[in-house]
């Protein structure tokens, strides 16, 4: 009987083994250096895109208080009109002296809005 397991034969599969595990680690570095470049490539991309969400948030909350505050200014624009009124019947009496009538006017509309309220 002829014995397979020479000493050629035995270094030749321990060749063949030595290159097929160094080109699987060959396959595996190029593998996990393209996908480190890749990651690396798309980091700006993933920065921008958490960047604009939190602005996207952060313009959302503006936008909500924006409209909260116009519908404030419908009431405070009501009594800055009323306080103006005022104001400016109080200047007429100052300057024309005997301007009672326009005191009464807006001192009626001042009670009309506070009990209107």
């Amino acid at each position: 009987m002829q014995s397979y397991l020479t000493m050629n034969n035995f270094e030749l599969a321990l060749v063949i083994i030595l290159a097929v595990c160094w080109g699987i680690s060959m396959f595996l570095n190029a593998r996990s250096g393209l996908r480190k470049a890749r990651q690396e490539n798309m980091q700006p991309i993933t920065d921008l895109q958490e960047r604009t969400s939190t602005l996207q948030k952060q313009m959302q909350s503006l936008e909500s208080r924006i409209l909260e505050m116009e519908g404030r200014s419908d009431i405070y624009g009501d009594k800055m009109t009323l306080v103006l009124r005022s104001q400016l019947s109080i200047l007429f009496h100052l300057v024309n002296g005997n301007s009672v009538d326009k005191l009464r006017q807006s001192l009626q509309e001042i009670n009309e809005y506070l009990v209107n309220r």
